[in-house]
């Protein structure tokens, strides 16, 4: 299994609600042709306070902050299984 969020698009940022706390994750079968530069863009984001190389707001670990309940996904309320 390939770590992929499920717009394809890697968690880079800081974590939500938690200080001092960042992500570079879901980089799926790209991951290590996009180490060198996620970790250049998350050295800007952890000792600047914000990426100056690429600008990471379509990578917001913030885009999928919902409150979840149980495991599983769900379309509406209805159960539809789990990620796999």
């Amino acid at each position: 299994m390939r770590p992929c969020p499920p717009d394809a698009l890697p968690f880079m940022g800081q974590v939500p609600q938690y200080s001092n706390a960042f992500i570079s994750a879901g980089h799926n079968c790209w991951g290590i042709l996009w180490g060198p530069l996620s970790g250049k863009l998350m050295a800007e984001v952890i000792l600047d306070g914000q990426a100056k190389t690429v600008d990471l707001s379509a990578f917001s670990p913030e885009r999928f902050l919902v409150e979840r309940r149980g495991r599983g996904r769900k379309k509406g309320s209805e159960p539809v299984g789990e990620q796999w």
